[in-house]
């Protein structure tokens, strides 16, 4: 947390104008998750991307892993990629128009 801490920090310095509270705010509904890299699945051939493979452990069992391209970009602009073990946050997002109230008793 300490480095997420600094590059945000770092972040702040480069670009005065964006400066905020530090925390990320959202404008939309929103519902974040953690999650752990698996695995990192090499491409069978040279011209194949390298993917990450997710596990979300809030997602129901037949759904609780993903994968996806292991290409990230850090924020200075350069990429990088995620490894093995990597604790992640997953945030998922909707436009106000995709939601409806949720009902008293649906989280029983």
């Amino acid at each position: 947390m300490l480095e997420l801490n600094e590059l945000v920090a770092t972040k702040e310095r480069r670009f005065p104008q964006h400066r905020g509270k530090g925390d990320w705010q959202p404008k939309r509904p929103w519902r974040r998750v953690p999650a752990v890299v698996e695995r990192v699945v090499k491409g069978l051939y040279p011209h194949l991307v390298e993917k990450v493979e997710i596990s979300i452990p809030a997602a129901d069992e037949l759904f609780r892993e993903i994968r996806i391209e292991n290409i990230l970009t850090d924020v200075d602009g350069k990429p990088v990629a995620l490894k093995t073990g990597a604790q992640l946050d997953v945030t998922f997002e909707a436009d106000a128009k995709d939601i409806v109230p949720q009902k008293a008793d649906s989280h029983a």
